[in-house]
Parts: C-alpha cells; sequence; structure tokens
C-alpha cells in the first residue's frame, strides 16, 4: 500500500526526475492501493500552475495534466479527509520537524494510516515523496519512504 504526497503525485502528470517510477506505480495500483490526502487536490494543481506560469511547461501540458489528475483524483486514488486529530498531529509534527503546513498534514495523515494498519493487521505503508524534508521527518515516524526521483 502506498501514500503519496503531492510531490510525488505530480510526477505522474508532468515530465520530470521519477516521473517513469510514478507512471508504473500507477499503471500498477489498484483503487485500494493509492492513498492521498484530500488537500492533494489543491496541492498538486497548484504545482502545475506554478511550473506553467514559470514557463516550464506549455498551455496545452497544463490542461492535459489537470484534465488526467483530475480523472485519478476522482477514479483512482483513496483520497482521506483532514480531521481534527490530523490537524492535531499535524501541529505536533511541526513542532519537531521544520514541515510546511500542508506537509504537517500530509505526513499527519500518513501517521495515521500507518497507525491503523499497524493495529489492523501489522502491514507496512509506503510513504512516496519527493520533499527531502518531508521524507526524513516520515522516516522519522516510522514510515518506509520512497522517492520516486533517486528511481529515475
Amino acid at each position: 500500500m502506498h501514500y503519496l504526497d503531492s510531490s510525488a503525485i505530480a510526477k505522474i502528470y508532468i515530465d520530470e526526475p521519477g516521473s517513469e517510477w510514478m507512471r508504473e506505480l500507477r499503471s500498477r495500483s489498484y483503487r485500494v492501493d493509492v492513498l492521498i490526502c484530500e488537500i492533494a487536490g489543491a496541492e498538486v494543481f497548484a504545482a502545475f500552475h506554478r511550473r506553467f506560469r514559470a514557463g516550464d511547461i506549455s498551455s496545452a501540458s497544463l490542461q492535459r495534466a489537470c484534465r488526467l489528475f483530475r480523472q485519478d483524483f476522482e477514479q483512482l486514488f483513496v483520497r482521506l479527509p483532514v480531521t481534527k486529530t490530523v490537524v492535531d498531529t499535524g501541529m505536533q509534527l511541526i513542532q519537531k520537524y521544520p514541515l510546511r503546513g500542508y506537509d504537517s498534514i500530509q505526513l499527519a495523515t500518513a501517521v495515521s494510516v500507518l497507525n491503523e494498519l499497524q493495529q489492523l493487521n501489522g502491514e507496512f505503508l509506503h510513504f512516496v515523496g519527493a520533499d527531502r524534508a518531508l521524507n526524513q521527518a516520515a522516516q522519522g515516524e516510522g514510515l518506509t519512504v520512497i522517492n520516486p526521483s533517486e528511481r529515475a
């Protein structure tokens, strides 16, 4: 089972280091295998538009990426809600690690899933992210981390 951070999700739709690995993961995944936090919708769209405004991608690439991501957002990914517990955990994680606000929510969501899996059946969760600080914090919280940028 994989939890995808927005930094990894964007690689599926925009060419950059790690895109091939992420596309392979997407193609072999079933709906129940790929978990994301609801806020990833806004974060990924923001990343696409930031790349467009910077001139890194064309208007056509932007539109294609948004369309394909929206389809996966609705049909492929299991979207996890931002709950009070997740926000509280995110606040605690910020005190422990140098994280941005949304990154703390991403990590808190993954930690919550990991705890549930461990209690239910001892299954592991792979945290897939391309942000070094977030990945280090995820490792510190006991998650198995995969950085797709390092698998290019």
